[in-house]
């Protein structure tokens, strides 16, 4: 090796190094996620893209959690595109953006029936929170597993109040995969009037 190139590559090394120690760990799903099985008053607000084998959509999503009830709205820019599901358990009601609405028993079925959207909302319920959704699943890492079909990984974490809970979450399933940026937590310790 050149002289003149030791000094720049020891200086490179100890960059990547220093670099590596000082990110900060992520959660634990067994030591620091387990609280937030406990939260059932809450909103969330961010953007979603979804990609399956034929189109890619995204759109920004904000969703209010109120127990087992729920309102999430899907829209694109300046609102155009937009979709809301209201569901409360076995009824789900989408309302498009022209004033359609239609039910169904579960938000999966009704969002396959009537959009390209194919996201299992009924355990992304529980992975938004950081949380494994009821029913078996295998561990890849502290950060990822596989349950349902689908691979599940969160990649960051945002300080909610005494939670930690996800602001990226990433998901596939064969030619399926979402992402899903939270930029937005809001607790609430009662429900919302909202909804």
């Amino acid at each position: 090796m050149q002289p003149y190139l030791k000094p720049l590559v020891i200086g490179a090394l100890l960059l990547v190094i220093s670099a590596c120690t000082s990110q900060p760990s992520l959660p634990t799903a067994t030591d620091d996620l387990t609280p937030n099985a406990q939260l059932w008053h809450w909103q969330a607000q961010g953007r979603i893209a979804f990609a399956n084998n034929k189109n890619n959509h995204s759109a920004n999503l904000d969703w209010q959690q109120n127990g087992y009830n729920y309102q999430l709205q899907l829209f694109g820019p300046l609102g155009q595109g937009s979709a809301r599901l209201e569901g409360a358990p076995f009824k789900v009601i989408l309302t498009t953006s022209d004033g359609k609405q239609v039910e169904a028993s579960s938000p999966e079925q009704l969002l396959a029936d009537n959009s390209d959207w194919e996201l299992p909302l009924s355990n992304m319920l529980y992975w938004i929170r950081g949380i494994k959704a009821p029913g078996k699943h295998k561990e890849i890492n502290e950060n990822s597993f596989l349950q349902h079909g689908w691979q599940v990984e969160w990649r960051r974490f945002s300080q909610v109040g005494e939670h930690q809970l996800p602001s990226l979450l990433i998901a596939e399933k064969g030619p399926l995969s979402f992402r899903l940026a939270i930029n937005k937590w809001q607790i609430f310790s009662t429900p919302s009037k909202e909804l």
